[in-house]
C-alpha cells in the first residue's frame, strides 16, 4: 500500500468531500490560509471561511470525511481496487498538468503515472472514424510509440482507441500509452474497451480526476480533454467534423500553450472538414508522416516512415502485394489493375476478393477498390 504525507491525505479528504471541483477547492483553502490549516479548522470543529454559495452538501461531506479513519478507510478502498492517488503534493504528479490553469487536486491511477513523460503526445480524433481515420491513428499511435513517445487518449472508440493499439503493439517501448478518463478510475467507459483499459493499466497508465466508481457525465468529458492536452507536449488530430468534441481538447491545447498538429484529408471528406480547416486557419501543423511531429521536439529520424510507405498488411503474396501497393496510392477499377499489372481478369477478381474477405481492401459504391 502507498505511504501518503499529511498533506497528501488532506487532499485525499478534500476531494473526498468536494469532488473533481478545482475552484471550489481553491477558494476553500485560500479563504482558510491553506490546505492543512483547512482540515485542522474542520478536524476540531472551528469557524470555517465558506465560499459564498458553498452547497450544504459539500458543507455535511467536509465534516463526515474529516477524521483519519475516513481517510485510511479510502486508501485502502483506493488498494483494493488496484488504484492509487497522487495529489498536487506528490512527488509524482506530472510536471506539465502542474502548468495549467486548473490542474486536477488529486489524480487516481492505474499503473504507474511519471513525474516527467517521455515526449507525451495525445492523439485524438473522430469517435465515427472513418477507415482512413482508423488507419492513421493506428499509423500514428504504433510509429510515436516506436520513437519513445508516450500516445495519450480519452480512451474513447475511434480514433482514441485504435491509436492506443498501435501503441501497444510496440513490444518494447517502456511506456507506450496512457489514458485519461471521463469516469471514476474504476468504472470502464464504453465497456467494449475493458480489455484495452487493462493492457494500458499494465504498460502504461490509467488516469481519472473523477473518484472511483463515479459514471461518467456530459459535463466530465470537456473536463476530462484539458487533461488531455495539458498533460501532453503537443495534439494530433488525425480526424473530426467542422464541430465536434475535438475542437474543445484543441481549444484546451491552445490556452495552455501545447502544440497541435493535425492529419489532411480529401476536401470531399466530412471527417476531414476539421482537421483541413484547423489547417487552413494555421491553429494546426500539417503533417504527413511521425518525423513531422518528432522534428518540433528536436528528434530526427535517418529513415521516416511515411503513412503511404509504412506499413504492408502481413501475409500477402507477391502479387496481392503489387496490388495492394498500387490501391495505396488511390482508388482503381478492376480494369485499371489489369492494365497496370498485366494480369488477366479473372485472376485480379480472385485477389481482390481473397483481400476484400480479410478486411485488407473494400469495393466503393462506384465499383472501384480502395484500401
Amino acid at each position: 500500500m502507498r505511504d501518503y504525507t499529511q498533506k497528501e491525505r488532506a487532499w485525499l479528504w478534500l476531494n473526498r468531500a468536494i469532488g473533481a471541483s478545482v475552484g471550489v477547492c481553491e477558494q476553500l483553502i485560500y479563504r482558510n490560509d491553506g490546505l492543512l490549516s483547512l482540515y485542522e479548522a474542520v478536524k476540531q470543529g472551528k469557524p470555517v471561511n465558506y465560499p459564498e454559495k458553498t452547497a450544504p452538501a459539500h458543507k455535511a461531506a467536509l465534516s463526515k470525511y474529516c477524521q483519519d479513519k475516513a481517510v485510511d478507510t479510502f486508501i485502502e478502498e483506493l488498494d483494493r481496487i488496484g488504484a492509487y492517488a497522487v495529489t498536487r503534493d506528490s512527488k509524482d504528479y506530472p510536471d506539465l498538468l502542474r502548468e495549467i490553469y486548473d490542474p486536477p487536486t488529486v489524480l487516481y491511477v492505474k499503473g504507474r503515472l511519471k513525474k516527467e513523460l517521455k515526449l507525451p503526445i495525445a492523439v485524438i480524433g473522430s469517435r465515427k472514424c472513418s477507415d482512413y481515420g482508423r488507419e492513421m491513428a493506428r499509423f500514428f499511435g504504433k510509429e510515436l510509440a516506436k520513437n519513445g513517445a508516450c500516445v495519450v487518449s480519452g480512451l474513447a472508440v475511434g480514433c482514441d482507441s485504435v491509436a492506443a493499439m498501435g501503441a501497444l503493439s510496440v513490444k518494447d517501448s517502456e511506456f507506450p500509452t496512457l489514458a485519461v478518463l471521463g469516469s471514476g478510475i474504476n468504472v470502464v467507459y464504453p465497456s467494449c474497451n475493458r480489455k484495452l483499459y487493462d493492457e494500458i493499466a499494465e504498460r502504461g497508465a490509467v488516469i481519472s480526476e473523477y473518484l472511483p466508481d463515479r459514471g461518467p457525465t456530459r459535463e466530465s468529458f470537456p473536463q476530462r480533454n484539458r487533461i488531455i492536452s495539458g498533460i501532453s507536449k503537443g495534439v494530433l488530430v488525425i480526424e473530426a467534423a467542422a464541430k465536434s468534441g475535438t475542437s474543445i481538447t484543441v481549444d484546451f491545447a491552445h490556452e495552455q500553450g501545447r502544440d497541435v498538429f493535425a492529419v489532411p484529408g480529401r476536401i470531399t471528406d466530412l471527417l476531414s472538414v476539421g482537421t483541413n480547416g484547423l489547417i487552413k486557419s494555421g491553429s494546426a501543423k500539417a503533417v504527413f508522416g511521425v518525423d513531422d511531429v518528432l522534428y518540433e521536439y528536436g528528434l530526427f529520424l535517418e529513415n521516416p516512415s511515411d503513412p503511404v510507405r509504412g506499413y504492408t498488411p502481413p501475409g500477402l503474396t507477391p502479387k496481392q502485394k503489387k496490388l495492394y501497393d498500387l490501391l495505396v496510392l488511390g482508388e482503381k477499377r478492376a480494369d485499371e489493375l489489369c492494365d497496370l499489372t498485366g494480369m488477366s481478369v479473372s485472376e485480379i477478381n480472385i485477389y481482390l476478393t481473397e483481400m476484400g474477405l480479410s478486411g485488407i481492401i473494400r469495393q466503393l459504391a462506384n465499383g472501384a477498390y480502395s484500401v
